[in-house]
């Protein structure tokens, strides 16, 4: 294939993983933002670092080996920060900061003394090239097993949100749902980090969702406005990447910013705009 043409299915790709990334994160970061667990997300993309560094050192920039990798390191941080909170020794943040910071101190620490600078790079800040038909299909697995999970479990993720304790004091599976819940942030966060970055993935799924709460209140109508402002997020960060000839991850996630700089002012719900004394009174 022409150079040309490789690119054009390196960006298709890109826009695919993507609009995954989109439907299947976003609703995540509105479970995550109603959890008051929104640097959550962050904790778990520094954690899947050290899987993917191992796997780099015995196999190499694998594309199949980097997501085993990260995919069990990032399940192995979910299941112990997971365990360690039910324990309520620690408070939930607590305990996901003392696995990620050292999650992320091994990783950098293995990739120093063993792998090219280029590669903690691609890790952290992404690869567009880096999707590849392994990657797209982990992609779809991810958005498809969240929605399922979510039309599954909602009514106890979202009780779980509300009220942690009653659900204890219930009997009820709050810790397992909370186990859960982990899993599929770290399912899509594993999706998203060979093309656009640990790093960059967390903002297309935290920034979208905190947007979604200026034009909606309940989870549903949250979780649609989260998924289309990451997609919208994602195909005008591609295309300006395209044309600046950088990466595509932090592009993105600018655009995503920007995002929720006009959800913030225009959002129906509550919106800057909304409140101003002139608007209230007219609405009053």
């Amino acid at each position: 294939m022409t150079p040309e043409l490789v690119e054009g299915v390196a960006w298709k790709s890109a826009a695919a993983g993507a609009l995954a990334l989109a439907f299947g994160g976003a609703p995540l970061g509105v479970l995550l933002i109603a959890r008051r667990m929104s640097l959550i997300g962050d904790a778990m993309s520094h954690g899947i670092l050290p899987g993917a560094a191992i796997a780099y050192l015995l196999a190499g920039p694998d594309p199949i080996a980097l997501t085993l990798g990260a995919l069990t390191a990032g399940f192995v941080v979910a299941g112990l920060s997971s365990l360690l909170a039910q324990t309520r020794r620690l408070p939930e943040d607590a305990s996901f900061a003392v696995f990620y910071l050292s999650a992320l101190a091994l990783g950098v620490l293995i990739l120093g003394r063993g792998a090219r600078p280029e590669a903690l790079h691609d890790m952290l800040f992404g690869a567009a090239t880096a999707l590849d038909a392994h990657a797209l299909v982990l992609a779809a697995v991810a958005a498809t097993a969240t929605l399922l999970a979510v039309a599954l479990f909602i009514r106890g993720f979202l009780a779980e949100s509300a009220d942690p304790v009653f659900m204890r004091a219930s009997g009820l599976p709050g810790g397992l749902l909370h186990l859960i819940l982990m899993v599929l942030v770290a399912l899509n966060l594993v999706a998203g980090f060979r093309a656009f970055g640990a790093l960059m993935t967390v903002g297309l799924m935290m920034i979208p969702a905190a947007a979604s709460r200026f034009w909606a209140r309940g989870y549903a109508g949250q979780a649609g406005a989260a998924a289309l402002i990451s997609a919208l997020a994602s195909g005008g960060g591609l295309l300006l990447a395209g044309r600046l000839g950088v990466e595509p991850g932090a592009v993105m996630t600018l655009c995503a910013a920007a995002l929720f700089g006009v959800s913030a002012l225009f959002g129906i719900n509550r919106g800057l705009l909304q409140s101003l004394p002139g608007r209230a009174h007219l609405k009053g």
